[in-house]
């Protein structure tokens, strides 16, 4: 037997014995398919040119929501989301100010099943409502209600403690469209420039992986 023969044997001999070994270090850490649930809590800011006085002294407040998911492959996704917030009052005279979101839209996930971490972009419809009870306005105590559409724009990461879980950060705002307003329950022919943007941190369970 020739030299080049016995080199190439002990060549292939060597990459058949180290074939396990290379498979085991290449396994499934994340993945974005099929359903999927979410809890979080946020952080709201807002800003109105029509709500001066409202946006200014009462800007931001805290809250929570719930999503669900649904993976179409690991690269798209489609998802329903809620979110409620209650804002800060130290500022304003009220009984209370909060805002509801429900939301709609496609996510965008980034990376490999390899990965642990796994980053998305996120596009979709929200119907966002603004209710104020009994603030002050001109010497008397009013109830405001302004609800409309905007788009909603996103983007975050995932990153997977083990399967089926992740924790999720993630960043949105709600631009455009104009809110009507209710005032004391009655329709005014005023609208309202309303912008809002959250940022959010939470858990996800991916019931596929279950």
């Amino acid at each position: 037997m020739r030299l080049s023969s016995i080199i190439f044997l002990f060549l292939l001999a060597g990459f058949v014995g180290s074939a396990p070994a290379f498979s085991q270090t290449i396994r499934q850490k994340s993945t974005t398919e099929g359903i999927n649930l979410s809890f979080q809590g946020h952080m709201l800011g807002w800003s109105s040119d029509y709500f001066q006085f409202l946006d200014e002294n009462s800007g931001n407040g805290i809250g929570f929501g719930g999503r669900a998911g649904f993976g179409l492959t690991q690269r798209f996704e489609v998802f329903a989301q809620y979110d409620r917030t209650k804002m800060n009052l130290k500022k304003i005279d009220a009984e209370s100010f909060q805002f509801t979101n429900l939301t709609g839209g496609v996510r965008f996930n980034f990376s490999a099943t390899t990965h642990a971490l796994r980053p998305f972009a996120e596009l979709g419809y929200v119907h966002r409502v603004g209710k104020v009870d009994q603030v002050i306005n001109n010497n008397a105590y009013d109830n405001i209600l302004f609800k409309g559409g905007a788009a909603h724009l996103g983007a975050g990461l995932n990153y997977f403690l083990s399967l089926p879980v992740a924790l999720t950060l993630n960043g949105s705002f709600q631009v455009g469209g104009k809110s009507a307003i209710d005032l004391n329950g009655e329709r005014t022919t005023d609208k309202a420039d309303v912008s809002t943007f959250r940022v959010s941190a939470g858990i996800v369970l991916y019931l596929s992986e279950l």
